[in-house]
């Protein structure tokens, strides 16, 4: 891109656009674009949303909904027609497109202001992430994304304000000029968190949609100050001196990297098969020459109906079939030792200190296998059926 049309270092009345120098054309259509959207943004966001919590005016909501379906008409004839118009009158000398392209960034900078102004101020009063009440006794594998998501930013109260923090900040100083490249610094990185977040959590659209737009304008805003970035990296130099190692330094940071990423892989191998972790139905329990009946697990924190596996060595004997209670349930860590196919269980639970258990393990079928279980002197055989757990990957 061209560093002719923009001014590294705008004076304090001066547009973005150098006074008398042309703009490109996909940058008038670009101004004009986000400038659409903000209108009908706008108004869906100032208008017609808050008619709809607003019962005086309610019964006039088809009215707020056909005029922004004229809204969004002039809006899409306005980006159509009105870059072609100003790149011809523009190419004859007729027009200052400094101005029009400020006050057409002006419009995109508010909008995204009063935009995330609103998620800033609902994260404080409590509108976003506000409790609830029966997700809170839901499995979190019942869960949606979006609910997963909503129960884990409204743990803590605190984090929320801080995020709330950044966006209102960041949003009041998009409000001038002098400020909007440090409002895009605070708020675009967040931005791209949200993006990524209503994705890979699968949240419904209209969020994923809006964050999108205020991303993409965040983008934009940030494409406009291009030149003055790079100047800053190209012309800053930092203040403290250079110390020289020669190649060492490069070695240092190579070593680093590499050592970080060989103890991680190493951790890895330490993991037990895939064969063996996982989620186990108890099929069947013989403790004592009796067998458990199916609801002895009601009385017996011992009559064990799942048993967990982790990959890195935890374990949870649990004998709610439903859900884990941690105040029955016996958990520690395991150890597998693949040569004579027993493991190590250390496990304890709130009532009972720490156990010791061997388990001696007969793969009968892939996804079946059967334990010979001693604790002290006490024996127990046990029946397992690997259970297809669903984890969200």
């Amino acid at each position: 891109m061209s560093q002719t049309f923009f001014r590294q270092h705008p004076g304090p009345e001066r547009p973005m656009a150098l006074d008398g120098q042309p703009l490109p054309l996909f940058i008038k259509y670009l101004d004009c674009i986000f400038a659409a959207i903000a209108i009908v943004d706008f108004y869906n966001s100032l208008v017609l949303y808050p008619a709809l919590f607003t019962p005086a005016i309610s019964r006039y909501l088809f009215l707020f909904h056909y005029f922004n379906l004229l809204l969004v008409v002039a809006a899409l004839l306005f980006l159509v027609i009105f870059p072609v118009h100003w790149h011809r009158i523009e190419a004859r000398g007729l027009q200052n497109s400094g101005l029009r392209h400020a006050w057409l960034t002006g419009i995109i900078r508010y909008w995204i202001a009063v935009e995330i102004f609103n998620y800033g101020f609902a994260k404080i009063l409590g509108t976003q992430f506000a409790p609830s009440y029966f997700k809170n006794d839901s499995t979190w594998s019942s869960l949606s994304g979006l609910d997963l998501t909503w129960n884990y930013f409204s743990y803590s109260y605190a984090m929320a304000v801080i995020i709330a923090g950044i966006q209102i900040v960041g949003s009041a100083f998009l409000l001038f000029r002098r400020t909007t490249i440090l409002g895009i610094i605070l708020l675009l990185p967040v931005m791209v968190n949200i993006v990524l977040i209503d994705i890979f959590y699968s949240i419904p659209y209209g969020a994923l949609a809006n964050a999108i737009l205020f991303t993409l304008g965040l983008s934009y805003l940030l494409l406009l100050q291009w030149p003055a970035i790079k100047a800053f990296f190209v012309q800053s130099l930092p203040i403290l001196p250079v110390i020289r190692l020669g190649g060492i330094k490069n070695v240092l940071r190579i070593s680093l990297a590499a050592y970080a990423f060989a103890f991680i892989y190493y951790v890895t191998t330490t993991s037990a098969p895939g064969s063996l972790t996982g989620k186990w139905r108890v099929d069947q329990l013989v403790r004592h020459g009796d067998t458990a009946k199916v609801n002895d697990w009601l009385t017996d924190s011992m009559s064990w109906k799942n048993i967990y596996l982790e990959e890195y060595g935890r374990a949870v004997f649990n004998p709610n079939p439903y859900v884990v209670e941690t105040g029955r349930a016996m958990a520690g860590t395991y150890l597998y030792e693949r040569d004579k196919r027993t493991i190590k269980f250390e496990l304890s639970s709130h009532t009972s200190a720490a156990n010791t258990l061997y388990a001696d393990v007969t793969m009968l079928t892939p996804g079946h296998m059967k334990w010979k279980l001693i604790r002290q002197k006490d024996t127990a055989f046990l029946l397992l059926t690997k259970i297809p757990v669903d984890i969200h990957r």
